[in-house]
């Protein structure tokens, strides 16, 4: 696996924490910084999603294609908040599984968000030691 690049990490992460909803470039992006390789099955079922408008299946690929695994292992809507839980695949890190869960008026960026923090803040990744984790409990509602 490529080693990841936690500034372009946290910087697509801090974009989407400022966005009302995740927009095709941000998915691209995030495409990008993992490495996806356009030519395999997955990356074009990505690229089609992604060329006929959808956001959320997108990000739910991204999730399904990250490395290592990770699932996403809730999905909630509170009044106008999309709360995304993603945990690494249950046979990487043993008895405990830690879970990322970040909030956003968006589903499809809540998705995204949630699978940028688990990269970040993943244990297994030297490279993540003293980043932030991004604040929960507040959904954001602006534009950028």
């Amino acid at each position: 696996m490529e080693t990841l690049d936690p500034t372009d990490l946290s910087s697509l992460l801090e974009r989407l924490t400022h966005t009302r909803r995740l927009l095709e470039h941000q998915l691209w992006e995030a495409a990008r910084i993992l490495s996806i390789d356009k030519s395999s099955p997955t990356g074009r079922r990505f690229a089609g999603l992604v060329e006929a408008g959808a956001t959320f299946d997108p990000a739910m690929l991204l999730v399904a294609m990250s490395k290592p695994g990770r699932s996403v292992s809730s999905l909630s809507n509170t009044g106008r908040c999309w709360t995304c839980t993603v945990q690494p695949a249950a046979g990487l890190t043993g008895a405990a599984t830690k879970r990322f869960t970040t909030d956003h008026a968006d589903l499809p960026a809540a998705v995204l968000a949630s699978l940028i923090s688990s990269l970040l803040n993943a244990e297994e990744s030297p490279w993540t030691k003293g980043l932030s984790k991004p604040a929960k409990g507040t959904c954001t509602h602006h534009d950028t």
